[in-house]
């Protein structure tokens, strides 16, 4: 796994398919592990229903799971400091696919969602 950061950038809509976000909208993202979930970081969700989360490669790994190279993460949405929302688990999230002609690491970002919200 390289060395840095990772970026996810998550997207929330109601389910009328309006973004979900604005004034006193956060999102917390996890990592799914055996035995205790890793909490990798937060950010506000903006009027675009949008959050971008950078993810330190250290943080990944933890002591449940110190080989993993793809983490299975999962958010939690807060409005004025309550919670609303868990989403489902997005399994084996890979920050580090091959381009096949370089062979460079390509999606060091990932975009995940939108997520419908009944809210």
């Amino acid at each position: 796994m390289s060395s840095g950061l990772f970026k996810v950038i998550v997207r929330f809509q109601n389910m009328h398919g309006i973004p979900l976000g604005g004034d006193g909208w956060m999102v917390r993202v996890y990592d799914d592990d055996p035995l205790v979930d890793g909490f990798l970081g937060e950010s506000p969700v903006d009027d675009n229903g949008e959050a971008g989360i950078l993810i330190a490669v250290a943080d990944i790994h933890s002591f449940d799971s110190p080989e993993e190279r793809t983490p299975d993460l999962y958010f939690k949405l807060y409005h004025n400091g309550k919670h609303i929302y868990k989403s489902p688990v997005f399994e084996n999230v890979n920050f580090e696919r091959k381009d096949s002609v370089t062979g460079n690491t390509s999606e060091l970002t990932r975009v995940l969602g939108p997520i419908r919200v009944d809210h």
